[in-house]
């Protein structure tokens, strides 16, 4: 993050009272509040226009992400008015405030906040959100165990697990596939789905004739279908594999919720109106605040959250999601939860997703021809089709209702990875931790530019970041099966494909 001066101009300029303030807009003092948004509000589209590398006016009431606006160009800026105003603003800043007018005056009242005193964003009532609706209970018939389904309904199948899943349920059942997949209408879903999983290498193994694919979206009433052909849904599958999720590190919980919790409500929905069937929900390790105690691998029955202490919109909207799984559970749904670990890629064919924390980190290190030298930091990848496989598996063998945990007990250090990318061709020098961090901020391009506070943290304290994760439940359920979570050696790293093409 940028360091702050102590008193840098923007603050002293719109100050109450404040002679440099008069000097440009007389009488901007505190009865001119307007004079004060029109001081913060040109410094704030001249560095749009710095970012976006634009000359022009900037329309003030136009979306940010609409004039061209994504995770590192919103990182930057965020990064550009830190400088600019000495305040310490968040990753999320673009996204909380969406247009230039919105933004000058959010950074307006923080500037003449006393300094120590700045106004903190309003707080989100979590507990509002924590409220399953009363029909959503167990019907007369309770299945928690399904052996031969006809029918399975599948959320996130145009995502990277999501088409591991729908690969492993062709296999391993003869179910017709319903998923649920967002798009303009059916036809157009279908092909976003097989664009999908033809990019991850798996349409080769969908039978074609058992998938159903509805046009829908998880954020809206009755995930965005019409109410027949949500009776219908909840009529006619067996099981639901709800892996669908908005995941994005920079929006805050507000943005994410009506998709990651309200979507899971309706999944509990569907499930429970007419024969209550299981649902298997994927949620993520990240749920937790770091280790409850040092050392100490975190079990499935060990307290998560709060929301209000975890890091990111993202993770707060798992964690809730989880406690309305928690009180549909308490009422006798029968829903599995399976917390998963950072995915990495397929061991087979080596189909990987780009825009991961892991992926990223090694794209900028290549992007920026070094490495920190003296840090330390390790990843625990987790193979995706071990993943896939044991979701599916466990959800075979056990009745619904148990915590699961995904996590690669072994990892590759920082230093390995380096050394794995040197060997494939690589050049990676290494530079001290300052002169690493100039050429990264440098590079407006560079993947790591808005993660440089995630790299921080993995680099210092690996196990605060990714801490230890106790396995118990998961080994114990897929014990006989040749389902096993892979070491972490030289050759599965190469065959996971961390290697980023020019």
């Amino acid at each position: 993050e940028e360091r702050p001066s102590p008193d840098p101009p923007a603050r002293a300029a719109l100050r109450p009272r404040a002679p440099g303030l008069r000097a440009e807009h007389p009488g901007a003092g505190e009865g001119q509040p307007g004079a004060q948004h029109t001081v913060v509000l040109d410094a704030v589209s001249a560095e749009i226009a710095r970012v976006l590398g634009r000359s022009g006016t900037v329309d003030p009431e136009r979306p940010l992400q609409s004039s061209g606006f994504d995770s590192l160009t919103s990182v930057e800026l965020r990064n550009r008015l830190a400088t600019v105003t000495g305040l310490r603003l968040p990753a999320t800043l673009v996204f909380d405030h969406p247009t230039p007018r919105a933004l000058a005056a959010h950074l307006r009242t923080e500037l003449l906040a006393p300094q120590g005193d700045s106004e903190a964003a309003p707080a989100v009532d979590y507990a509002a959100d924590l409220d399953l609706p009363d029909d959503i209970r167990p019907a007369d018939e309770v299945v928690r165990t399904v052996t031969d389904p006809s029918d399975i309904l599948v959320t996130g199948a145009s995502g990277f697990l999501g088409a591991f899943l729908v690969r492993d349920l062709m296999r391993t059942t003869t179910a017709r596939l319903h998923c649920l997949v967002r798009g303009a209408d059916d036809a157009a879903a279908y092909e976003r789905l097989r664009s999908s999983l033809t990019w991850y290498r798996v349409w080769d193994e969908i039978d074609e004739s058992r998938l159903r694919v509805r046009a829908g979206d998880l954020a809206e009433e009755r995930l965005g279908l019409t109410e027949e052909e949500f009776d219908g849904l909840a009529r006619t599958v067996d099981a639901v594999y709800h892996a669908g999720a908005t995941v994005h590190w920079l929006h805050p919980y507000e943005a994410l919720r009506a998709a990651n919790v309200h979507g899971t409500r309706e999944i509990l929905r569907l499930a429970a109106r007419h024969r209550t069937v299981p649902v298997h929900y994927v949620s993520t390790v990240g749920v937790f605040n770091g280790p409850v105690t040092p050392g100490v691998p975190l079990k499935a029955t060990d307290p998560t959250g709060p929301a209000e202490a975890l890091p990111s919109g993202y993770l707060q909207s798992k964690w809730v999601a989880e406690q309305l799984v928690g009180l549909a559970r308490d009422r006798g749904l029968p829903v599995s939860v399976h917390r998963v670990d950072v995915i990495s890629g397929d061991t087979r064919n080596g189909a990987c997703q780009t825009r991961d924390f892991v992926w990223l980190s090694l794209k900028g290190l290549l992007q920026a021809q070094a490495a920190p030298a003296g840090v330390s930091g390790r990843f625990h990848l987790l193979p995706v089709d071990y993943v896939s496989a044991a979701i599916v598996g466990i959800s075979q063998r056990e009745p619904a209702g148990g915590t699961f945990h995904l996590f690669n007990r072994s990892s590759l250090s920082l230093a390995d990875c380096v050394s794995y990318l040197r060997e494939l061709g690589y050049r990676i020098d290494e530079t001290d931790r300052e002169r690493w961090n100039d050429t990264v901020r440098s590079d407006r391009d560079n993947a790591l530019l808005p993660l440089l506070h995630a790299f921080e943290m993995m680099t210092s304290d690996t196990d605060g970041f990714y801490p230890p994760i106790d396995t118990a439940e998961t080994e114990t359920a897929l014990a006989g099966t040749d389902i096993s979570c892979p070491p972490l050696t030289r050759e599965l790293f190469a065959s996971l494909r961390y290697v980023i093409p020019e």
